[in-house]
């Protein structure tokens, strides 16, 4: 009995990173979800820049874009069992800086946003993992007030809408968040309709609350989060919107990751900059609360993501190359229990398979 519930208690992990091609840019953990212990299995090179990653319902394929000028989407084998990654197949992804893929539920598609190409692209998905031809591209135009960082439309990510072959992308370029149907037959998009959000916030990535019919919407640009509540009878409807910095803070910032805990009871969200998790209370109308932040134990926490069964977090620092393991307590950070080095990782993602 003792064996069996130890090793109920590992976990799978992947990460993805800003390294260079020769590099082992994805990388296979494990993590004890007693000790809070992680540990590298595997890695794989091959790609530039494999940044953020999706896992295909069987858990054993993943693919990654990368992130680079005529960016790539490539696939994987995974097999947990021995502990290998390796690359099974690759094609263009039709423009520059791939910034977000996601698998469709069913498997059969592989979805992506070019955040330079300001593009949303469909790829065929074989049984076997192996990446078919692009089924349909949209094009996204628009600007926003930040002539910098919104000279032009920047889809940054592409979530489905739970229970639904809907998909929303958020565009840090146009300030929009758009939905789209995706036709299970034919691989075609079609626009539903948009969410217009704050001028000059660039929403970047979103979370949905596990229960509540509600959107939580990160604006990269000026540090908010944004909730929408999305009735069918009414519509669209903005209920709140917050910011994810303490008041005395008055240097620079970008936020990046959102993430809600799986009993819809807290919200997290990352600062780079102030290099801090904040964690809120989600009270019964699913309105934010209650602050609180937590060194992210590194610098720019591109990314998290929170420990199938609770009681931990674990960030990807890109600025000082690190992953560190947050203890959860009540819902919130409490402490640094691990840092581990390994270069720019920018994505983590559990496999929710019990070993």
């Amino acid at each position: 009995m003792q064996k069996e519930e130890f090793c109920l208690a590992i976990l799978h992990m992947l990460t993805g990173s800003y390294a260079s091609r020769e590099d082992e840019g994805i990388k296979l953990w494990q993590f004890d979800t007693e000790s809070g212990e992680l540990k590298e299995v595997a890695g794989v090179s091959g790609i530039e820049r494999p940044s953020f990653l999706a896992i295909h319902p069987s858990q054993e394929i993943v693919a990654s874009g990368s992130e680079d000028f005529n960016g790539e989407v490539v696939s994987y084998n995974l097999k947990l069992d021995s502990g290998t990654i390796k690359e099974h197949s690759r094609n263009s992804g039709n423009g520059d800086h791939p910034a977000y893929v996601t698998i469709d539920r069913s498997g059969s598609w592989l979805l992506s946003v070019n955040y330079s190409g300001g593009n949303v692209n469909v790829f065929e998905l074989k049984e076997d993992g192996t990446i078919g031809e692009m089924t349909d591209s949209v094009q996204h135009e628009g600007t926003g007030p930040n002539l910098e960082r919104q000279d032009a439309a920047h889809p940054h990510s592409i979530i489905q809408v739970p229970g639904k072959n809907l998909f929303a992308v958020s565009d840090l370029g146009t300030d929009t968040i758009y939905f789209y149907q995706l036709d299970m037959q034919s691989g075609k998009l079609s626009l539903g309709h948009a969410i217009d959000t704050e001028a000059g916030s660039g929403p970047r990535h979103l979370a949905f609350h596990p229960e509540l019919p509600l959107i939580y919407s990160l604006g990269e640009l000026d540090s908010t989060m944004t909730v929408f509540s999305f009735e069918k009878e009414n519509g669209t409807e903005q209920i709140q919107r917050v910011s994810l910095l303490p008041t005395a803070f008055e240097g620079e910032n970008t936020a990046a990751e959102v993430a809600v805990s799986k009993d819809g009871k807290f919200l997290y969200a990352s600062n780079r900059g102030h290099d801090s998790i904040v964690s809120f209370e989600i009270d019964e109308s699913g309105k934010l609360q209650s602050p609180e932040f937590t060194s992210s134990g590194g610098e720019g926490p591109r990314h998290f993501s929170l420990v199938p069964g609770g009681g931990w977090l674990i960030a990807g620092n890109e600025k000082s190359d690190s992953l560190t393991v947050l203890k959860l307590e009540d819902g919130r950070p409490i402490e640094l229990a691990q840092e581990i080095k390994t270069t720019a990782p920018v994505c983590v993602k559990f496999i929710e398979q019990e070993i």
